[in-house]
C-alpha cells in the first residue's frame, strides 16, 4: 500500500477550506442583500457541519506522519458526498459552485492511482446527475422558485451545457491526468533510486580505495613483523615452548600476508567481474563448505527444495563474499542454528537464510541498500551495503522478513541463466 506524506492530507483540507469559505461567503452576500435569510439557514448549518468533519479530521491525523492512499481516498469521497449536500440544499445545479465536484477528480489523479480516480469520477458525476433534478428550490439562483422536474432540467440548454461540460472534463482528468502524475511519479521514483545508487557507488568506491590503501601499508608491518620472529627465534634455539609460540606466530602473520594477497589480487576488477554460467546448488554447497570452515562452531542445515535438476546461474567472484556476509550477519545475530534453502521457478533462484537470533531493528531495516549502517553494533554496516550492491548488480534482489516465530529471513532471489534453453 502506498504511503504519502501528511502534507498531501492537509493540502486537500486546505482546498476543501478554501471552497467553504467562498461558499459562506456568498451566504453572507445574499443574507446581507435579501429581506429574507431563513432560506439560507440550512445551506449555512451544511458548510458548518462540513467544516467541523474537516476540523475533526484535521485532529485526528495531527500524530500520523504518513497516510495510506485508502485514507487520502476516503477523505476525497467526503470532499464528493459533503459537497453534493451542499448543493442539493442550495439549488443543485443551479448553484455555480456545482463546478466544485470536478476539484475532487483533479485532487485524486495528482495523488492517486487510476482505479481510486475512477471512483472518483463516478462518485461526482452520479451526484452532478442527480442534482440536475433532485435539489432544494433555492430561490436566489432558481428563476422559477419552484422544484425542476428531470425535463424541464434538461430542457435547459444553459444547464445541460454545463453538464456534458463537467462530463467531458471528468473524462479528461481520469484518463489523461491520471496518466500524467502517474509518470511523473514514475520519473521522479526513477530519480530517487538514481541519487541513492550513486550514493552507493560512491561509498563503495571510498571502502575499495580505504582497502588497497590498508592493504598496501600493512604489507611493510607484516615484513617486518617476520624479521623480528626470525630473529626472536635465533635467541632461543633450544626451548620448545618458544619454538611452539613463534610458530603460531608465524602462523598468525603468513595468514595476514595471505588475506593482504587476496585482497590485492581482487582488485584486479577484470578477472574478478567475469561472470560464469554454474550450477547454483553446487555453487551454495561450496559457498557453505568455505565459510563453515571459518567458523566450524555454527550449526547450519541446508536442504533443497526446488525438484529437478538444479538451474545454472550467471555470476562472478563478488558474489561469494557476499553470500558470506549475509552468513556472517546470520551467525552473528545470537541465534543457536542457521537453515539455509535453495529453491527455483521458471525464472528464478532463491536462496534462503533463515537465523533464530534477535532480528533486525525497523531503523536497521529502512537503511539496508541505501548506504552504510551506521547503527551496527557489529561492525561499520560496510557487509550489508556491499552485499545488496553485488546482489543488484546480478540483477537479484536481497529480501528481508520477520518471521512471527523471530529470528530473520534473508533471502536472495537471482536471475536463472538458463531460461529460454531447450
Amino acid at each position: 500500500m502506498v504511503h504519502w506524506s501528511k502534507s498531501q492530507l492537509y493540502q486537500l483540507f486546505l482546498i476543501r477550506s478554501l471552497a467553504l469559505l467562498g461558499q459562506a461567503a456568498t451566504l453572507l452576500y445574499f443574507a446581507l442583500t435579501i429581506g429574507n435569510a431563513a432560506i439560507l439557514y440550512s445551506g449555512a448549518l451544511a458548510v458548518v457541519a462540513l467544516a467541523s468533519l474537516t476540523a475533526v479530521s484535521a485532529f485526528y491525523f495531527r500524530a500520523e506522519t504518513r497516510v495510506t492512499d485508502l485514507q487520502l481516498f476516503q477523505q476525497i469521497t467526503i470532499d464528493v458526498i459533503g459537497w453534493s449536500f451542499i448543493m442539493y440544499l442550495t439549488g443543485g445545479a443551479t448553484n455555480p459552485f456545482i463546478s466544485y465536484l470536478l476539484v475532487p477528480i483533479i485532487v485524486s489523479a495528482a495523488v492517486l492511482n487510476q482505479r481510486f480516480t475512477i471512483l472518483v469520477g463516478i462518485a461526482a458525476l452520479c451526484a452532478y446527475t442527480v442534482l440536475l433534478n433532485y435539489h432544494q428550490p433555492f430561490g436566489l439562483l432558481s428563476p422559477s422558485g419552484g422544484h425542476l422536474s428531470m425535463s424541464h432540467t434538461m430542457s435547459s440548454s444553459h444547464t445541460m451545457g454545463m453538464w456534458l461540460n463537467f462530463v467531458f472534463s471528468a473524462l479528461l482528468v481520469v484518463v489523461f491526468v491520471t496518466r500524467m502524475a502517474q509518470s511523473m511519479r514514475a520519473r521522479e521514483q526513477k530519480e530517487v533510486q538514481y541519487r541513492e545508487q550513486n550514493l552507493r557507488d560512491e561509498q563503495i568506491r571510498a571502502v575499495a580505495t580505504i582497502a588497497a590503501n590498508t592493504a598496501h601499508e600493512l604489507g611493510s608491518p607484516l615484513n617486518t613483523l617476520t624479521l623480528l620472529s626470525d630473529e626472536l627465534r635465533q635467541l632461543c634455539p633450544d626451548d620448545d615452548q618458544a619454538r611452539r609460540l613463534f610458530d603460531e606466530l608465524d602462523s598468525g602473520i603468513d595468514q595476514c600476508a595471505r588475506t593482504l594477497r587476496k585482497l590485492a589480487s581482487n582488485a584486479e576488477f577484470d578477472v574478478l567481474s567475469t561472470p560464469q554460467d554454474k550450477d547454483s546448488k553446487r555453487w551454495l554447497e561450496q559457498v557453505i563448505e568455505g565459510w563453515l570452515n571459518k567458523r566450524p562452531a555454527v550449526q547450519l542445515s541446508f536442504k533443497t527444495l526446488g525438484s529437478g535438476q538444479a538451474p545454472m546461474i550467471h555470476i562472478d567472484q563478488t558474489l561469494t563474499p557476499a553470500l558470506e556476509n549475509l552468513l556472517n550477519n546470520a551467525s552473528e545475530s545470537g541465534t543457536d542454528s542457521i537453515d539455509i534453502s535453495i529453491d527455483w521457478d521458471e525464472d528464478t533462484v532463491s536462496l534462503h537464510i533463515q537465523d533464530y537470533g534477535s532480528g533486525i531493528p525497523e531503523d536497521i531495516r529502512q537503511q539496508i541498500g541505501k548506504g552504510i549502517i551506521h547503527r551496527s553494533t557489529k561492525g561499520l554496516g560496510l557487509g550489508l551495503l556491499l552485499s545488496h550492491a553485488t546482489i543488484e548488480k546480478h540483477q537479484g534482489q536481497l529480501l528481508y522478513h520477520q518471521p512471527k516465530q523471530g529470528g530473520t529471513l534473508m533471502t536472495v532471489v537471482l536471475p536463472r541463466s538458463d531460461v529460454g534453453e531447450a
